[in-house]
């Protein structure tokens, strides 16, 4: 008579749990990779959103210097398009102004504050918002 096996069906044992870690090791990687895609991307909109911003500035002190006021600051919203700031709307464009007076010299100083933003509303995946204010004056 021959002795029964002990160790039958061992190897099969060994061979689940190998795939059970390597299924979880695969979602693991999958899950980091779309987590670095998904943080690229926000990286990326918001820099577009700073330079649509930026944009908002740029043409209201254009518009102020010419003017030498606030009140031919155009109204937003602005659509936005080429240049990669497709899809980008300048929401808020304000503009208020003080007189500075120096010695002789009196002059003007300018607040101006632009909001750009893209996507929907805050909470939506692809939502980008950015605001810069800057000062400008007219003196000499």
């Amino acid at each position: 008579m021959s002795q029964p096996r002990k160790q039958a069906g061992f190897s099969a044992i060994i061979a689940v749990v190998l795939i059970v870690v390597l299924a979880l090791l695969g979602a693991y990687a999958a899950t980091t990779v779309g987590v670095q895609s998904l943080s690229t991307t926000l990286s990326q909109g918001s820099m577009q959103g700073w330079f649509a911003a930026r944009s908002g500035i740029d043409l209201a002190a254009s518009t102020v210097s010419g003017a030498g006021d606030c009140s031919s600051v155009p109204a937003a919203p602005i659509a936005l398009s080429g240049g990669g700031l497709d899809n980008f709307t300048i929401t808020t464009l304000a503009c208020s102004e003080a007189s500075v007076q120096e010695g002789p010299d009196t002059y003007n100083v300018y607040q101006i504050s632009s909001t750009a933003s893209r996507g929907g509303s805050a909470g939506d995946i692809g939502f980008v918002s950015r605001t810069i204010q800057v000062s400008v004056t007219d003196a000499p």
